[in-house]
């Protein structure tokens, strides 16, 4: 909240700055009495017009102080290969960026990855990766989403009875059995049919964890999108729910 609260008054003292010049323009282009000056200022009246209809697309987006749940995922054997370059690339923006990332499950396809979902850490990471959903450059064949990730006072209950939790041996190289005992997880929504994994974590209650945040998640993400579709029912907003349609 804080930092949504800090890019929300960043914006008015901008929104405050852009006025005061165009009020002082405004003045000059009065008295200008010279037609290269009055020329210069009419253009730079037409610039500040040009920032000020920007602004509202740039104030930040619900959730915006999240952290990031990242899915890319092809939809064809084309893809595969840019879905690798994809998540790469996301994970190496993260680094430089001083962000923790963590991978929580891969899924391979014919010729390569055909899915990731990856977790993108730290403080505002929403809303800097949020413009990128559906619409980044991604190539053809494969598709970017971005979510903000759950926390635990959102309004979205997982009763046990309305999941099935599942683990499987995690095999290395040549179905070599991970030495680690760490087991994929897989959690299954009941009420909706979502489908969760999660590997490489470390240990099996890590990938039971990291699987269940990113069911929260993306139970969230479809609760949201409920109610932006039905908004003569705002009573339902503040009400849990466990994510089913």
């Amino acid at each position: 909240m804080a930092f949504r609260l800090r890019r929300v008054q960043a914006l008015l003292e901008e929104l405050d700055e852009l006025r005061a010049d165009r009020a002082a323009l405004t003045e000059l282009l009065e008295l200008a009495d010279d037609e290269g000056l009055e020329a210069e200022c009419r253009a730079e009246l037409a610039a500040l017009e040009q920032r000020l209809r920007a602004l509202p697309g740039r104030a930040p987006r619900e959730y915006a102080e999240r952290e990031a749940l990242v899915t890319v995922t092809a939809d064809s054997g084309e893809g595969e290969r840019r879905a690798r370059e994809l998540w790469r690339d996301y994970l190496e923006r993260a680094r430089r960026a001083g962000r923790p990332a963590r991978t929580y499950d891969r899924r391979m396809g014919e010729w390569d990855v055909r899915s990731v979902t990856m977790r993108i850490g730290g403080p505002g990471a929403f809303g800097w990766l949020a413009g990128e959903d559906g619409a980044r450059p991604s190539g053809p064949g494969v598709r970017v989403e971005v979510l903000p990730m759950a926390l635990s006072f959102d309004p979205v209950r997982v009763p046990d009875e309305d999941v099935r939790v599942e683990e499987f041996l995690r095999l290395r190289g040549c179905g070599v059995p991970d030495p680690g005992g760490n087991r994929t997880v897989r959690i299954t929504h009941l009420p909706t049919g979502t489908v969760v994994y999660c590997l490489d974590q470390g240990t099996t209650h890590r990938n039971r964890v990291g699987a269940m945040a990113v069911l929260r998640t993306r139970l969230l993400h479809a609760r949201t999108r409920r109610a932006a579709s039905a908004p003569s029912r705002p009573e339902n907003a503040s009400r849990p729910d466990s994510g089913t349609p």
